[in-house]
């Protein structure tokens, strides 16, 4: 089975929301904010649960929250379990500590779409986007539009690195800015 023809499935024991605040965007203030002082002060002793999910266990907390952690779209999802993600603006310890962690390259993400794992933050990304803008895409045609369009590669190299041919991959960015209607 291909990472892209995956297809993400909510954990039960989280929310059935996907996302967390309705525009995920940096706090104005980052100093004395105790969640981002946590966060790169203390150890994520957590990990991995699936594609889209991670338990954190920073080394000041009694116990691990489980935080879903992955890109959807060309934005962040993130939600926590705690009650500090609902009152702080989506910033908890838990989801600090992964930005901290994925901006160092400590953890990757996931692209719960199109199944392409990110090291770092990319050129894309676009933190208060509307999650579900490009839905309307498949795979193949999201991932084409965000390394192409929005990222980095040109198609020819897209193309030798994804083992397409430059006419598929120029046929899915064609479909994907028709169906997005130029939306960057």
């Amino acid at each position: 089975m291909s990472r892209a023809s995956r297809v993400w499935q909510p954990s039960e024991d989280l929310p059935t929301q996907i996302g967390g605040p309705p525009t995920f965007s940096m706090p104005d203030d980052l100093t004395g904010n105790t969640s981002w002082e946590r966060a790169y002060l203390e150890d994520d002793e957590g990990g991995p649960v699936n594609d889209a999910e991670r338990m954190v266990y920073l080394s000041g907390s009694d116990y691990p929250h489980r935080c879903l952690w992955a890109l959807q779209g060309r934005t962040l999802v993130a939600d926590c379990d705690c009650e500090a993600h609902r009152y702080r603006d989506g910033w908890c310890p838990h989801v600090a500590s992964l930005w901290w962690q994925w901006i160092t390259g400590r953890i990757s993400v996931n692209h719960v779409e199109t199944g392409r794992e990110y090291p770092a933050p990319p050129a894309w990304l676009q933190l208060d986007d509307d999650p579900t803008a490009y839905e309307q895409l498949t795979p193949a045609e999201l991932d084409a539009l965000l390394t192409c369009d929005l990222g980095s590669l040109g198609v020819r190299e897209y193309a030798r690195v994804s083992g397409r041919s430059p006419g598929t991959v120029g046929n899915l960015l064609a479909d994907a800015r028709a169906k997005t209607e130029g939306r960057p």
